[in-house]
C-alpha cells in the first residue's frame, strides 16, 4: 500500500478548519505505510506504532503551519525516521570500563529511578493506589505490564490518545504526591 498524499483541499481543511473527519481519513489511509516504514527501522511493532502515531499527532498539532509545508508526506517520513534513529541510538549497548561503573551509574539514572530512590517505593505505590480508576488502569497496563499505548487502548476500549492523557495525569499526580 503506497503513501497516499494529502490533497491541497484536505491540507486546508485540516489546517484551517481543524476537520477531524478529513484528518482521520488521511490517518487511516497512511497509518499502515508509516508503521511499516518505522518497523523496517526498529524491528519492534509496538515502538513502530508509537512512532507512527506520534508523527501523525505532530502533524495534527501543526494547525495553520500545515499550510506552509510543501510536502506533508516528506514531513511525516522525516519525523518517523528521526524518531526511529533516536530510539535506536538510545537502545544501543554501551561498553563501560569497570573503573568507570560507579560514575556512569550515577549519570545514567533516569527520572523514574531517581524518584524511586528519593521517595521510596511505598509512597509511589500509595500514590498509584490513589489514582482515579481509569487512570490507574491505564498506568498499570503501560508501566507495569509493558503494554503499548495501542494495546492498552484496546483493552480499555478507549482511544490511544486517551491512554496517553491518562498516563500524563498519572505521572503528574504521582509526582505531586511524592513531592509533598
Amino acid at each position: 500500500m503506497p503513501f497516499i498524499p494529502l490533497t491541497s483541499f484536505e491540507q486546508e481543511r485540516i489546517a484551517q478548519h481543524r476537520d477531524e473527519i478529513v484528518f482521520k481519513s488521511y490517518f487511516l489511509r497512511n497509518y499502515k505505510f508509516l508503521e511499516r516504514y518505522a518497523y523496517g527501522l526498529l524491528r519492534d511493532k509496538g515502538m513502530a506504532q508509537d512512532v507512527t502515531s506520534e508523527a501523525m499527532w505532530k502533524m495534527w498539532h501543526l494547525g495553520a503551519d500545515l499550510l506552509h509545508l510543501t510536502s506533508v508526506e516528506a514531513f511525516l517520513l522525516r519525523i518517523v525516521k528521526n524518531r526511529c534513529l533516536n530510539l535506536i541510538r538510545l537502545n544501543q549497548p554501551v561498553y563501560v570500563l569497570p573503573e568507570d561503573l560507579p560514575e556512569m551509574a550515577i549519570n545514567t539514572l533516569d527520572p523514574e529511578m531517581m524518584i524511586i530512590q528519593q521517595e521510596g517505593l511505598t509512597e509511589i505505590e500509595q500514590a498509584i493506589a490513589d489514582l482515579p480508576e481509569k487512570t490507574k488502569q491505564a498506568f498499570l497496563l503501560v508501566k507495569e505490564e509493558s503494554h503499548t499505548y495501542q494495546e492498552a487502548a484496546v483493552i480499555m476500549k478507549i482511544s490511544k490518545n486517551t491512554v496517553d492523557r491518562h498516563i500524563q495525569i498519572a505521572l503528574r499526580k504521582i509526582w505531586q504526591s511524592i513531592k509533598k
